[in-house]
């Protein structure tokens, strides 16, 4: 399914790898107008805070806990292996681990500490990049690629785009409403997922073949083509 698929453009990767690495190397330096404009931004986020809109924003960030990522990306591989596409299914659970160890070694890399004031829940850890962003960002792409483009209505499938995009921009929101996020970790983590996938769907295309022959070989009696 996904070999079929197009990737994100070079310029897309190579711009969100490029704006990922000016954010960590900001972040890392301490530099001052980012902070300026984290702080900024977070004054205007918790400018008008009310109970219902905490409990809210509390839940949506429960939702995309990066330890239920895994959980989604297992259940999204275990759909595509009884849909015999085997090497898809293998994909999204390797690129969400992957993707979870480099954002971990980001993390230690820049050992950004957590913003100190109006924690609605505290969080403990480094704060860049958001973790909760870069999981919901790549599940978010699994959904996209692998269900919502096989839509046959191009209504739905736009319905269905507009609502996953808004749940990415929900998630993003909530983590700098919690306190829990400066605006640039999450932006930073938007963009290293952005830029990862790049990297995983090239991988995809250069090793399907190789891991097909051992996954796929029982599909009618040759690995699959899909």
């Amino acid at each position: 399914m996904l070999k079929n698929q197009n990737s994100i453009s070079a310029k897309y990767a190579w711009t969100s790898g490029l704006i990922f690495v000016l954010l960590l190397l900001a972040v890392k330096a301490n530099f001052g107008m980012l902070l300026k404009v984290d702080t900024g931004i977070i004054a205007v986020v918790q400018g008008s805070m009310s109970a219902f809109e905490s409990s809210l924003m509390t839940i949506i960030s429960h939702i995309a806990e990066p330890s239920l990522a895994i959980v989604y990306a297992v259940v999204i591989a275990g759909v595509l292996w009884f849909m015999q596409l085997r090497v898809d299914a293998i994909w999204a659970i390797v690129t969400l681990g992957g993707g979870d160890v480099l954002a971990y070694i980001v993390k230690k890399l820049a050992a950004r500490p957590r913003p100190h004031w109006n924690q609605v829940i505290p969080e403990t850890g480094y704060s860049f990049p958001s973790g909760h962003t870069f999981g919901t960002v790549i599940i978010i792409f699994f959904l996209l690629w692998f269900f919502v483009s096989q839509l046959r209505h191009s209504g739905v499938q736009k319905l269905c785009e507009v609502i996953l995009i808004v749940w990415v921009v929900l998630v993003m929101y909530s983590r700098v409403y919690l306190g829990a996020h400066y605006p640039s970790d999450v932006f930073g983590a938007f963009f290293l997922a952005v830029a990862w996938l790049a990297i995983a769907r090239w991988l995809y295309k250069k090793l399907y073949d190789f891991v097909a022959q051992f996954v796929e070989k029982d599909i009618g009696g040759k690995h699959s083509q899909h």
